[in-house]
């Protein structure tokens, strides 16, 4: 049994180098920005989810809650989307939950009928009731 003392010894320095991965880089990794709205960060998955939603009360033809979301977004302010219309314009909520009704907040995801990622629109720095566009959007 006296080898066991030496055995760990000798593989300490080993387990002290094998990379790991704090709960301090996985927080930092959770919080990249995807886009920037106003002064708010929302990260891919948060924005993947609240497509996710929007598409499938598209498909479904249903809406959040009580509420019109999602809803034909007409583009009114001429963003230059990747992809063809319609648009429909859906929630996205600085907490990082989906939008399941209530106030939908100044974001919003856009896709079109397909469910495919158009942008992100704000109405933070907007005038009225007009929509900017999110960092990624123009």
């Amino acid at each position: 049994m006296q080898f066991l003392p030496a055995l760990l010894l000798a593989l300490t320095p080993l387990s002290l180098a094998l990379p790991t991965t704090s709960p301090i880089e996985n927080t930092l990794e959770a919080r990249q920005c995807a886009t920037t709205c106003g002064s708010v960060c929302y990260s891919s998955s948060t924005l993947s989810a609240a497509r996710s939603a929007a598409a499938n009360y598209v498909k479904n033809g249903g809406h959040a809650g009580s509420s019109t979301y999602p809803h034909v977004y007409n583009n009114y302010e001429d963003f230059n989307f990747a992809i063809a219309g319609p648009y429909y314009e859906f929630p996205i909520l600085s907490s990082g939950k989906t939008y399941t009704g209530g106030s939908p907040g100044p974001d919003r995801v856009v896709i079109n009928k397909n469910g495919a990622r158009a942008g992100e629109i704000t109405h933070t720095g907007a005038s009225g009731n007009n929509f900017v566009g999110c960092s990624g959007t123009s």
